[in-house]
């Protein structure tokens, strides 16, 4: 027991963080959200405010990042959940304006129909094939997911040659 070298005894270590499926990060740095569950004290837009103006900007075509994007920039709400109690999608949810398609999945499908287009201009480019590749399983893994947790129907599919419609 004396000969096992003491690094082995002590166990993990903070840096030992897993590295990335598809990227050379290993992510350990990140930022957190406040603790505190209320809303600044100097944010005084009521919940309903809040409501409406959420609905007028997914009205305009807006995403929820984008649309969480705009209010912190634009008007000042730091957390749309401090102060509404529930998220910008689930309140897109409940006024009928929330996209059939997951944002994440809906921006991996966009970038795979980018790299495609691509790819029938420059056939050579093996690099940008493997990228694809990549791109493709992403999207797999995340209708996977998304269809055990039930916010994809049980026989949606990704089709490559009909992607661009669903992206258009």
């Amino acid at each position: 027991l004396a000969q096992v070298a003491p690094c082995l005894l002590l166990g993990p270590t903070k840096h030992s963080a897993m590295g990335r499926m598809y990227g050379k990060g290993k992510g350990i740095s990140k930022s957190a959200q406040p603790y505190k569950r209320t809303p600044p004290s100097w944010v005084k837009t009521k919940p309903e405010e809040v409501v409406e103006q959420i609905t007028k900007l997914a009205k305009k075509g807006l995403a929820p990042s984008q649309i969480g994007t705009t209010l912190r920039d634009s008007c000042g709400i730091p957390s749309v959940k401090s102060i509404t109690g529930s998220t910008i999608l689930r309140i897109l949810k409940m006024n009928g304006l929330a996209s059939t398609l997951p944002e994440d999945l809906y921006h991996l499908i966009k970038k795979a129909v980018s790299i495609r287009k691509h790819m029938e201009r420059n056939r050579r480019d093996k690099d940008s094939k493997f990228r694809l590749i990549l791109t493709e399983s992403r999207i797999h893994r995340l209708a996977r997911y998304y269809k055990r947790d039930k916010a994809l129907p049980a026989n949606w599919k990704y089709v490559s040659s009909t992607a661009s419609a669903l992206v258009a």
